[in-house]
């Protein structure tokens, strides 16, 4: 019985494990670069299973379908990194927490590995399940490449200039920093979102509704708080700063730099998707099609960036000293900024998707007033898919 493409890139991230435990079995736990290279040989396994398997190359529904095994196996192997962590297992991975990645062991590095051992994982299967590159594809596909472009913009960084130190085996992330990024370009360069979207609207007299009103103070605030804590982060001697600091969210200047660099990534491009969303929410497009696709795409930013920012802060392995304060004024505080800062971003991307569309016929008479009423899709096709080859405009 012929195995499905599903199965077999279930199965090819699971082969690399025997070459894990072998490497565990021989020694070699004190070589770096022994750990390494059984790092790159089980990557090739993972890749090539499914390319050998099917020779006729990947689907057309999705090109991407030969690197979907190694980010598959690398969630099998990030959730085995965090339960071993955590000790719900036994040392499994300890060799490569050693000489490999031992930012890893960190709180925060084992609340990254909770993620893509769970989540990443769950979206890898979706789009694997999915039969056609239809919408939820796509939106999947966003969703995910936001979620893991930040966690390796703040695990990277972070644990090369961390209290731990780059090892050879920092270099296993660059596919994971590559092909993601690729992914996103070739999703967004092809057929944009789809027409329900709150914000497509023709013309420029648009009334603002209380929600796009809401949408756009969150954003505001979005922008001071970030550029706030960024500062906090950078050592500005601010004495409100330097009060922040101590008496509201001590975590910012925890030691292993994983907290600053999620600041700066907040800063340096969080924030100029805060300044476009407030300009296409007062100035919408005719087509505002981008608009969805990088709410999405935030949206799966913030969250992850969010879940771990909040349960590293917690975490009973994190030191005391950099554990939120207990008095109410810093409970509040803390749990209301970074609660706001993972919900109103799914909010916001639900509200592009599912949002009634507006718009109105741009000609030389007076302009009317725009209604509520959604535009009605052309359903003549029999199958609506997008093409990633044949951009359509």
């Amino acid at each position: 019985m012929a195995l499905t493409r599903f199965q077999v890139s279930f199965l090819s991230a699971c082969l690399a494990f025997p070459i894990l435990l072998l490497m565990k079995l021989i020694g070699g736990v004190d070589n770096a670069a022994a750990v390494f290279a059984v790092g790159i040989v089980s990557l090739l396994v993972v890749f090539l299973v499914p390319r050998l398997y099917f020779g006729d190359g990947p689907p057309k529904h999705d090109p991407f379908y030969n690197v979907w095994s190694i980010f598959l196996f690398a969630s099998l192997v990030d959730i085995t990194v965090a339960l071993e962590n955590d000790g719900y297992i036994e040392k499994y991975m300890h060799f490569y927490l050693l000489q490999g990645e031992p930012y890893l062991k960190t709180p925060f590095g084992t609340m990254i590995n909770y993620w893509d051992g769970v989540i990443h994982f769950a979206l890898v299967l979706f789009v694997l399940s999915r039969k056609s590159y239809d919408e939820e594809y796509r939106l999947a596909c966003l969703f995910w490449c936001g979620s893991i472009i930040n966690s390796v913009a703040v695990l990277v960084p972070g644990g090369a200039i961390g209290k731990f130190g780059p090892k050879w085996s920092i270099l296993l992330n660059v596919p994971y920093v590559v092909i993601p990024l690729y992914i996103l370009f070739k999703v967004l360069s092809s057929h944009s979102a789809s027409r329900r979207n709150v914000l497509t609207f023709i013309g420029t007299r648009v009334k603002k509704g209380p929600v796009e009103m809401l949408f756009i103070l969150f954003f505001v605030t979005c922008i001071v708080i970030n550029a706030f804590r960024a500062a906090v982060t950078l050592g500005c001697k601010a004495e409100m700063a330097e009060n922040y600091l101590k008496d509201f969210e001590p975590f910012l200047a925890e030691d292993t730099s994983f907290p600053k660099m999620q600041m700066l990534v907040y800063l340096f491009y969080f924030l100029p998707y805060y300044v476009y969303a407030i300009y296409r929410l007062l100035y919408p497009a005719p087509s505002n099609g981008l608009m969805k696709d990088l709410a999405v795409f935030h949206a799966g930013a913030a969250a992850q960036a969010q879940f771990v920012y909040l349960t590293t802060a917690q975490h009973s392995r994190t030191a005391a000293n950099y554990r939120i304060p207990s008095t109410p004024a810093a409970q509040y505080c803390f749990w209301i900024i970074n609660i706001a800062l993972l919900v109103i971003p799914q909010l916001f991307a639900y509200r592009c998707i599912t949002g009634p569309t507006r718009t109105e016929k741009i000609t030389d008479e007076p302009v009317k007033e725009v209604t509520d009423e959604p535009v009605k899709e052309d359903n003549s096709s029999s199958h609506s898919q997008y093409n990633l080859r044949n951009r359509k405009r």
